[in-house]
């Protein structure tokens, strides 16, 4: 048998591509939950990218979104205000993970991009819900935590 942390079963399988969907712990969550639940999601990234280059001489192929929508918004807040969140947050940006907030929650919160951690225009999508949709056409894996 194949020791999984030297031998990477995914080196072979081509590029993946997916996307998260991030609408928070639940509606009106405490901030513990909420919280804990970006942790979890930021966690959930990290050993998704740790595990497609394990064992690997070079880096693997990957296309990862995380499409935030509804609470799901609070991930940029919470990330500006906790350092440890912030670094974790910062290393998957570095590693290609790209994170889209959605317009339509954005206006019904009344967010400006400029109070959204790491947000530029660019990762703004008019509709959370429509790009989850788009991209799971375009071919990309659904993952829901």
């Amino acid at each position: 048998m194949n020791d999984p942390l030297t031998h990477n079963r995914y080196s072979k399988s081509g590029e993946q591509r997916v996307v998260y969907h991030n609408n928070g712990a639940y509606i009106n969550a405490a901030p513990p939950e909420t919280k804990a639940y970006m942790a979890a999601l930021l966690t959930s990234l990290t050993n998704h990218v740790q595990a497609l280059s394990a064992g690997c001489e070079s880096k693997l192929a990957f296309t990862i979104r995380v499409v935030c929508h509804g609470a799901g918004l609070d991930l940029f807040q919470i990330a500006e205000a906790d350092d440890i969140l912030k670094k974790r947050f910062d290393n998957l940006c570095e590693q290609g993970v790209r994170f889209l907030a959605c317009a339509n929650t954005m206006r019904a919160r009344n967010l400006e991009i400029k109070n959204l951690y790491r947000l530029s225009e660019d990762d703004v999508v008019p509709s959370g819900v429509a790009e989850l949709a788009y991209l799971q056409i375009q071919g990309f894996a659904y993952i829901h935590l």
